[in-house]
């Protein structure tokens, strides 16, 4: 059954989510469309489509729109093709930085399709994927081809948004009339409606072509698909006619030869005057010069205004030839038009236009004054139309992809060749007369002093600008902060905070002083704090430097009987006093007669710490104080590549990631050959691992910060915690038996508090003025005291720990 009952309007859309139909999409940004294709009047239409679905593309989806928007508003004052072309280009960047925090495989990756409309002209920006169709004259054109794949050698398409720092997107232009239609649609949508007729699409009903997608949708069963039908219904404006005064219709013919054909195009526009009566007739009106012309047409008198009838002629004056134009007798002029035709008696033998003689009725009076005019009229047209080739023509657009767009009959890919200026009208129009020496210099003068009113006119407008620019960059920047603190959703929030400092560093690079520009970025660190809940610590302090550990050797911290064990080159204890470490063993040590091998690993076991080389286990006698050797069982060949040990009633453990593997030793028996506690469970994970901690459960961190919950040798789950940004190399994670936190050191700088079952209480960065924790190699807390050991490349510290929320 149709959903759509409303009354005709001129846009329509249809949106279908998990095979149920909802009113609106956030991949949807529509315009209303009234008046689309009137004079005076800016649209835009927009879809985007993720390229692979996720709930955060939902999330994303309407902030890319908006910004879209933002952009374009910005850019109003440029050309339609450049101002497009500018706002993507800020959108992919916008994107990019925010997948620049995602892991690859979460990064968003959307296709565009955005249409711009500047009075009747459509201007089409598209980066797939997505698809739009515009029906014209009978014709539907799609974008991308419906019917069959590109050929092979046309080119790749353009990459989506967000995967590439830079992006070249499609651009095609048209011109609208009242009837076209445009749809813009999903993936999804468009390969059913490629299967299915498509003459609806010329019907220039929004309303039906609507239906027609609803219908489409619920036939081929479509779970999840978007569609607008956008109908023009404005009336695209005529050119009017100049004013009747000779002297403005002279200087509008100079400009539109002068000037390149856009430029000229505006110039006309601006100085339309509509319903003017027949006797204020237009030289340049493009609708005068459309057919073919012949005595039988009515002509003006340009002298007298008068309409006569075809075939009269009218008396000549003087020496003055006469000058006829013959008007078509049809209303409605078409669009294309060749080279102007003007229609002269027969018997006349005076000059070409372009050698036309004006004739002098002041008596010679006015030849200085008309030299200058013309002199000065000359100079200012051909600096506009330097500066519009130079500074205001579009960005180039490059070879376009699929030539066989080019040549439809309304619908063409956009041209960006710059056209010189054509001065063969003024060189006609020009007063034809003797330069004497103080014309000249009268001349030079004017130029001199125009040519530093317009680079003073440029330079102020160029000032100016950038102001606007900075202010309006600083003012999006904490708009989308304020964004960020309402959101509760920190992914979301980290995306609108990095694109206010995007906006920031844009403003900085057009001028914002570092004063404020410090300001706002410390107003959006501390947005950024409380949305991630990240606390800065400021009680941070460095005990000392450690030796650096071997080759091959991971350093590692853990506790036992209240006293912290540092492993590195040798096994050292920190004493109560926590500057000084006493060395307990090192490499080359004698033990039991023998030398010690180089330590690869150390663990709290049995009541006192257990060390171990390749071949044998060492073990501490606290009443003694001294070391006994046990021989470790191995399959032939010493260990290596042990980059975590644990104790646990007695028993000895080893990770082993080169082989992907859980090794142990059983308590007064290391000499036995270990036992893989896994497995071969999750071995492929195993070999990422990096920390592990046993409490009766063993807990193995892996780099991306996941967690692997073992329990009686068997996989009890994966925890798998939701940070802001991902975490992107976890180096240690500590525990504690009966406490309900884990901590997880991510080596680029924080620690992270997490509930047992993986959800983030806390992130802990180091504030200002304390030492950075940036390279944290192991970590130790007391989670009852709220204090933790850190150990980082090259020193100690010593932290508290905020208390958790309540």
């Amino acid at each position: 059954m149709p959903r759509l009952q409303a009354p005709a309007a001129a846009a329509a859309e249809v949106v279908v989510e998990a095979g149920h139909f909802t009113d609106d999409s956030p991949f949807l940004s529509l315009d209303p469309a009234d008046d689309l294709g009137s004079r005076g009047t800016r649209h835009v239409y927009a879809v985007v489509e993720p390229v692979a679905a996720s709930a955060d593309a939902a999330l994303i989806a309407p902030e890319l729109l908006d910004r879209l928007r933002d952009e374009l508003v910005e850019r109003a004052s440029q050309s339609a093709s450049a101002a497009l072309l500018g706002a993507i280009q800020a959108l992919n960047a916008w994107l990019y930085d925010v997948n620049l925090d995602r892991p690859p495989s979460q990064r968003l990756l959307f296709g565009l399709t955005c249409v711009s409309s500047r009075d009747d002209e459509l201007f089409i920006a598209q980066v797939p994927p997505s698809q739009i169709l515009i029906g014209q004259e009978g014709e539907v054109y799609a974008f991308p081809d419906l019917d069959a794949p590109a050929e092979p050698g046309a080119g790749l398409p353009p990459e989506p948004l967000g995967r590439a720092p830079d992006i070249e997107p499609e651009l095609y232009r048209t011109r609208v009339e009242r009837g076209d239609l445009i749809v813009l649609c999903s993936t999804s949508v468009a390969e059913v409606a490629r299967r299915e007729r498509q003459d609806v699409f010329v019907s220039g009903d929004a309303q039906l072509a609507a239906l027609h997608l609803e219908e489409l949708v619920n036939r081929y069963a479509i779970g999840d698909g978007y569609g607008a039908a956008v109908e023009v219904s404005g009336r695209a404006h005529r050119r009017g006619q100049l004013p009747e005064a000779s002297f403005l219709r002279w200087v509008g013919d100079i400009a539109s030869h002068l000037l390149p054909e856009d430029t000229a195009a505006r110039l006309r526009a601006r100085t339309q005057r509509p319903n003017h009566p027949i006797d204020e007739v237009d030289l340049d009106d493009e609708a005068m010069h459309t057919g073919a012309y012949s005595g039988d047409a009515s002509e003006i008198d340009f002298e007298s205004g008068a309409l006569r009838e075809a075939g009269s002629r009218p008396e000549a004056r003087g020496d003055e030839p006469s000058l006829l134009l013959t008007i078509p007798t049809y209303e409605q002029p078409d669009e294309s038009f060749e080279e102007r035709e003007y229609w002269r008696p027969a018997e006349y033998d005076g000059p070409d236009d372009g050698e036309r003689i004006p004739v002098d009725r002041s008596g010679g009076r006015g030849k200085l004054s008309g030299l200058l005019a013309a002199a000065v009229l000359a100079f200012s047209a051909a600096v506009v139309g330097v500066w519009q080739i130079t500074v205001h023509r579009d960005h180039s657009l490059g070879e376009p992809r699929d030539d066989g767009t080019l040549g439809l009959p309304r619908l063409h890919r956009y041209e960006d060749s710059p056209q010189l200026p054509d001065f063969s009208g003024v060189r006609a129009r020009l007063p034809r007369a003797p330069i004497s020496r103080l014309t000249g210099l009268v001349a030079m003068a004017l130029v001199v002093f125009l040519v530093a009113t317009l680079a003073f006119s440029i330079h102020n407008h160029q000032v100016t600008a950038r102001r606007a620019r900075v202010e309006s960059l600083l003012q999006r920047a904490v708009q989308s902060r304020e964004q960020a603190s309402q959101q509760t959703d920190p992914v979301v929030a980290q995306a609108y905070l990095l694109a206010a400092e995007a906006r920031v560093r844009d403003a900085q690079a057009a001028g914002l002083d570092a004063k404020r520009a410090g300001q706002e970025q410390a107003a959006i660190s501390q947005t950024r704090d409380t949305a991630l809940k990240i606390e800065r610590l400021s009680n941070v302090e460095a005990l000392g430097g450690v030796p650096a550990a071997p080759k091959g050797v991971t350093p590692r911290l853990f506790m036992g009987n209240g006293q912290l064990y540092i492993l590195t080159d040798a096994l050292y204890r920190l004493e109560s006093n926590g500057t000084t470490l006493v060395r307990l063993l090192g490499s080359g040590d004698n033990v039991g007669g023998k030398p010690t091998g180089t330590l690869l690993g150390a663990a709290w076991g049995d009541g006192s710490p257990v060390a171990f080389d390749a071949t044998n286990a060492y073990v501490f006698d606290p009443t003694a104080g001294t070391w006994t050797r046990d021989p470790l069982g191995t399959f032939g060949t010493g260990y290596s590549d042990i980059s975590a040990a644990n104790g646990f009633g007695g028993n000895l453990y080893m990770l082993s990631p080169s082989s992907g593997q859980i090794l142990k030793f059983t308590a007064g028996a290391y000499s036995a050959q270990p036992e893989d506690w896994t497995g071969g469970l999750a071995s492929g994970d195993l070999r990422s691992a990096t920390d592990m901690q046993i409490d009766g459960h063993i807990y193995v961190l892996l780099k991306d910060g996941r967690i692997l919950d073992f329990y009686m040798a068997a996989l009890n789950g994966t925890l798998n915690p939701a940070v802001t940004p991902p975490i992107q190399n976890a180096t240690a994670i500590s525990a504690e038996p009966d406490r309900p936190y884990f901590y997880v050191a991510d080596g680029n700088d924080r620690i992270l508090r997490l509930t047992r079952d993986g959800k983030l209480v806390q992130q802990f960065m180091a504030g200002d003025g304390v030492p950075s924790l940036s390279g944290i190699r192991d970590l130790a807390v007391d989670d009852v005291l709220g204090v933790g050991y850190v150990l980082t490349n090259n020193q100690l510290l010593e932290v508290r720990l905020p208390a958790p929320p309540h």
